[in-house]
């Protein structure tokens, strides 16, 4: 991917996503209402890999807010780690939420270490600029795109109401 650090990874020299993998965004501009807000956004093929399908799952469980969906935090949460310049976000739920999704938690058998009784889903990292970084919210989004979908369009999608996010919050407090 030839993206600069610290905005997003898309192939800048045609504006395509990658059709193989969910991305992930670091970047401002999503939010129409906040442009310069930074936010951080998995961005998943709900027909790619059995980890992206099974993450779109969880907008269906989700509860609609304004022009967003929700996990509440019990269920599920966004778990992200810097190293150096690489962000990496870890997308974990309780197998509870897969078994009321029909989703086979066997597909899954990665578990964070400290929360065993849940299952990670899907693990995506991107460089980043640690200041840009920095300037982030605290709360994760997920975007539901096909891989032919370009960024600009996504965004546009979202600014118009076409597209909703998901937004996953960190890990509760009690379990850290």
């Amino acid at each position: 991917m030839g993206a600069a650090a610290g905005e997003s990874v898309l192939d800048v020299s045609t504006g395509s996503r990658d059709s193989q993998v969910a991305e992930l965004w670091v970047r401002s501009g999503m939010d129409p209402e906040a442009p310069e807000a930074v936010v951080v956004a998995v961005v998943i093929d709900p027909h790619g890999s059995p980890e992206e399908r099974a993450v779109g799952e969880l907008f269906s469980y989700a509860y609609e807010g304004e022009d967003c969906f929700m996990l509440v935090g019990t269920d599920g949460w966004a778990e992200r780690r810097l190293h150096g310049e690489v962000l990496s976000v870890e997308i974990v739920v309780h197998r509870a939420v897969l078994e009321a999704l029909a989703i086979d938690a066997a597909g899954f058998p990665e578990r964070p270490l400290v929360e065993p009784d849940a299952v990670r889903l899907l693990r995506v990292s991107t460089p980043v600029a640690g200041r840009h970084y920095e300037q982030a919210l605290d709360v994760t989004a997920v975007l539901k795109a096909p891989a032919q979908v370009t960024p600009q369009q996504l965004v546009a999608d979202l600014h118009s109401g076409e597209a909703w996010p998901l937004f996953l919050a960190p890990r509760p407090p009690a379990m850290t």
